[in-house]
């Protein structure tokens, strides 16, 4: 992999700064990474086998392996020192590192500035990035803690880990790229670009730090895979390149006073995930698909995929928007935890953040995954919100695509009348029965089904009794007919009222039919 041309002076600064040795980590030859490489590999330095000496269900929670006791009856020496010095962050003696690699992995870390001489130590090395397996990649990332217990860390252009719990919910639910050209936003270490080259023709990632275009490249050298690694503001080092899938897990937390890339985005957190849809219509391929995962905000005026739709404005107009939350917080808790995590020593930029916030019109915070895809016409429909799970992949979400698609196809009115609907799996209905007047009268149903994307849907005491009729042998227009002679169905619920009421079912999740999606 080389490094794309720098096109713009940020991009410039990339390779200068690089050249200067300002960067934690040094690019080396291909020999050097292809001989640290291999010495991964050879000790089994991988995400199964960390994971299972640390008793972890997944390198998302190395944190609560920190400083954890390794049985070295069940683990090796070599990999309980890689664990020692690259995961734990720990200086370990050089002798005793250089005995269990030797002197050509050792020269070659030493190339890479993967390990050097501890400052406050004699005799010990460090590294000073943090090092781990993730998926079937080593990533680089930048510590937790300066690496010779320095003051001022961590700097504000920090390289945010990829191990991070919404960077591994975006790993899960990467749109297939399938061998087109992508491109990976607020990119950081890389981690969303190694992944989707496995399958494109050409993956860019792109940051607007020097420091993570620089860790990115690293991290596609240390991995020997052909990502390009790009400096730029968003969408600036791109130029007028289109791709077929775009991707960004941007900041999000409302910036107050100095900022750091790695957190702030913008005097309400949501001015980065604007800008990126802003430019969707521009950069995006018909076809193609984008995927922000991050927080953003309902407001008084707009839900978060509503303000989506307004971003994409005229040039949008041919763009489907379907957004997966995973959870609803309120302001006061995103206040608070903002306070927490970033504000607890500067109560004054945590009262100004929290004015900020109360003051905006913020109704509501949805945390979860937005997706855009290009279509070939210009759309009506609004945009669609869909709870989303932890069992959600990307399959889930084209197949949502592939079924509002098939609504707007000329014959779906006729092929609908003609549809066999059959309960999905794990449909519940829980019907809601009260006292009236001495007796007990059903006053309501809630349909349930969970899944990839769960749902629920409040539904009226009449609908009750259809659900038994579908059954994947009658027709929508069979079973219209045999409630409207069973006098089921309020006179004012018309056929093409029900076929809508249908078509909500099988959108929900909770009914099936057999047809393109």
């Amino acid at each position: 992999m080389t490094l794309v041309t720098p096109t713009t002076a940020h991009d410039q600064s990339v390779a200068e700064a690089a050249v200067a040795g300002e960067m934690p980590l040094r690019i080396g030859t291909p020999a050097e990474f292809d001989t640290v490489r291999r010495f991964f590999r050879a000790n089994q330095f991988d995400e199964r086998t960390v994971c299972a000496a640390l008793d972890i269900p997944d390198m998302g929670r190395i944190q609560h392996a920190r400083g954890a006791t390794i049985d070295p009856a069940v683990v090796p020496p070599a990999l309980l020192t890689l664990i020692d010095l690259f995961i734990f962050e720990s200086a370990v003696p050089s002798a005793d590192f250089r005995r269990i690699c030797g002197d050509d992995v050792f020269a070659a870390l030493s190339a890479l500035n993967l390990i050097r001489p501890a400052k406050h130590r004699e005799g010990a090395i460090v590294c000073p990035a943090w090092v781990y397996p993730l998926h079937e990649f080593v990533v680089a990332s930048d510590r937790c803690r300066d690496a010779d217990g320095e003051p001022g860390w961590p700097p504000p252009d920090a390289v945010f880990p990829a191990n991070d719990s919404g960077t591994l919910k975006l790993l899960r639910l990467l749109p297939p790229a399938r061998g087109g050209d992508t491109l990976d936003l607020c990119g950081g270490s890389g981690i969303v670009a190694l992944q989707l080259a496995k399958a494109a023709d050409r993956a860019f990632t792109s940051d607007i730090t020097a420091r993570a275009a620089h860790m990115a490249h690293f991290n596609g050298r240390l991995n020997g895979l052909a990502i390009e690694s790009v400096c730029g503001d968003l969408y600036a080092s791109v130029g007028a390149r289109q791709f077929e899938v775009i991707t960004a897990h941007p900041p999000w937390v409302p910036s107050v006073g100095d900022a750091a890339v790695y957190r702030d985005g913008g005097e309400l957190g949501d001015t980065i995930i604007q800008r990126i849809v802003e430019g969707l219509p521009r950069h995006l391929l018909p076809g193609g698909t984008a995927l922000i995962f991050s927080i953003a905000r309902d407001t008084a005026e707009a839900t978060y995929e509503n303000r989506v739709r307004g971003w994409l404005g005229e040039a949008g107009r041919d763009c489907d928007v379907i957004l997966g939350v995973e959870s609803v917080l309120p302001p006061e808790q995103v206040i608070g935890s903002i306070r927490e995590l970033y504000f607890k020593d500067n109560p004054v930029d945590g009262d100004r953040m929290a004015d900020r916030i109360r003051n905006s019109g913020t109704d509501k915070f949805i945390y979860g995954a937005l997706f855009v895809r290009r279509t070939d016409r210009p759309l009506t429909e609004p945009p669609l919100r869909v709870r989303l799970s932890s069992k959600a992949t990307a399959a889930d979400f084209d197949r949502l695509f592939a079924w509002r698609a098939y609504r707007r196809s000329a014959s779906f009115d006729d092929d609908m009348t003609t549809a066999r609907p059959r309960l999905a799996s794990g449909f519940e209905i829980n019907i809601r029965q009260v006292v009236k007047d001495g007796t007990l009268a059903t006053e309501g149903a809630v349909l349930k089904v969970e899944g990839a994307l769960p749902s629920r849907l409040n539904t009226e005491p009449w609908t009750i009794p259809l659900f038994s009729a579908f059954d994947g042998e009658h027709t929508v227009e069979q079973i219209f007919e045999r409630t409207c002679k069973a006098e089921r169905m309020p006179d004012v619920f018309t056929r093409t009222a029900f076929t809508s009421f249908v078509t909500l079912l099988i959108e929900r999740g909770f009914v099936e039919i057999d047809g393109p999606p």
